[in-house]
């Protein structure tokens, strides 16, 4: 990140390089925090209503409080997009659990860092030829927060590698999400995607707005290697064709005809 860059600290603009959080902040104690993550794309940041909705409902389910206000967080997000001026830049929004007396309970107000970050987008050839996954027998807890509980991600760092793979499926008897994305399958041409045990992403709204016939259900994990095609949305990832897992081919182990298509549509509506 560039450290000229201007960020939000609890009520005031600070250079990236000047924002200090101590570690008496039950984030570093606890792990207790929230965040999300969008976008400016051509000097626009769209669905920002949407993420803000997100945040601030994964501040309620937490139990964390903050003086901020919705209307307040859409300003200081413009705020920064104006000052700092990046066309296709990215916000991180993190609000940690706040100082603690005795480095176990709240005994202080949240913290909040807004960060307004350079971006750079994943390599052509991820959506070209798509990327890989593995899979993890893991639900994560309250999987409709947003939490920055990424343990059961990094600790998979060297499998990752070995595979290289973007991302790990999470899964117990049914599919849920990747840690970072949510997951669509195909076959047949209908297009399916997990309903249970998942963050509701962004970006999978829109793709749900985009598609007329799809199946919102659970996915029995057995299912996986039958379909003929998959692909993930996020955030950063927008619509990406996954073409393995575990290092097995889903369908022919090319993006396929209609992930292509849902790609184009995304792309067409400028997103």
């Amino acid at each position: 990140m560039n450290q000229s860059n201007y960020c939000y600290f609890n009520g005031e603009l600070l250079k990236y390089e000047d924002l200090n959080l101590h570690v008496s902040d039950l984030v570093f104690q606890r792990g207790y925090g929230v965040f999300d993550f969008f976008r400016s794309r051509e000097g626009r940041i769209p669905w920002l209503k949407d993420y803000r909705k997100r945040l601030f409902s994964s501040l309620e389910k937490s139990g964390i409080e903050t003086d901020l206000d919705e209307d307040q967080f859409e300003s200081i997000i413009n705020t920064l997009q104006q000052k700092n001026g990046l066309e296709n830049g990215a916000f991180k929004v993190i609000v940690t659990g706040g100082y603690s007396d005795n480095l176990e309970f709240v005994s202080g107000k949240a913290n909040v860092v807004i960060l307004n970050l350079d971006w750079t987008r994943p390599p052509k050839e991820a959506f070209e030829k798509g990327v890989k996954l593995i899979s993890e027998y893991f639900v994560r807890p309250n999987p409709e927060i947003k939490s920055l509980y990424y343990l059961n991600t990094l600790r998979l760092q060297k499998k990752l590698n070995a595979y290289s793979a973007v991302d790990v499926m999470f899964h117990s008897d049914i599919i849920s999400e990747a840690s970072r994305a949510n997951l669509f399958f195909i076959k047949g041409g209908t297009v399916y995607t997990p309903a249970s045990n998942i963050l509701k992403g962004i970006t999978r709204k829109q793709v749900l707005s985009l598609i007329g016939d799809i199946r919102v259900e659970d996915i029995s994990t057995d299912q996986l290697y039958n379909f003929d095609e998959m692909f993930m949305t996020s955030t950063s990832r927008d619509v990406t064709p996954v073409v393995a897992v575990e290092g097995k081919k889903i369908g022919k182990g090319t993006p396929g005809p209609v992930t292509r298509d849902i790609m184009d549509v995304f792309q067409e509506k400028g997103w």
